[in-house]
């Protein structure tokens, strides 16, 4: 009978050869897929923060600084996303979603600018740009490649 178990009581190791893109040898992601989940995460969170004060902003014409910080917040997010997907995509990872996190990342400046500089039938329909990019960001970077062999 075979033992499930490798040296020192671990579970035997796969051929390097033979694992997923953007995980270890033993499945697991990788530390450069694991930040892109976390930073796409945390992006999502920020453009909730995005939503809450834009209703402040619309109800009240207040809470500007806490807008204003929640973009800084949502550049930092999606620029450490498209850092972890650049990094992912060195260890084998899926062009396309490095290509969606750099995408992203560049939104959001867009987005802070129309804030700004364009009326909200600009700025509003942009932010439903940056919502559905940061879902669909979330939502690759979670779901494990399917393997084609």
């Amino acid at each position: 009978m075979a033992s499930s178990t490798g040296a020192g009581g671990r579970p035997p190791t796969t051929d390097p050869g033979t694992t997923e893109p953007g995980t270890t040898d033993l499945g697991r992601p990788s530390a450069a897929r694991r930040a892109l989940q976390a930073a796409a995460a945390l992006s999502l969170l920020a453009v909730g923060w995005q939503f809450v004060t834009a209703g402040q902003l619309v109800g009240t014409g207040q809470g500007l600084d806490l807008h204003g910080a929640g973009a800084v917040a949502l550049h930092v997010t999606t620029g450490l996303a498209a850092l972890a997907a650049a990094l992912d995509l060195r260890g084998g990872g899926r062009p396309r979603v490095a290509a969606l996190a750099v995408v992203l990342f560049g939104l959001t400046f867009l987005q802070a600018w129309s804030g700004d500089h364009a009326p909200l039938t600009v700025h509003v329909p942009l932010s439903l740009s940056v919502v559905v990019g940061a879902v669909v960001l979330l939502v690759v970077a979670l779901v494990p490649r399917r393997r084609t062999g």
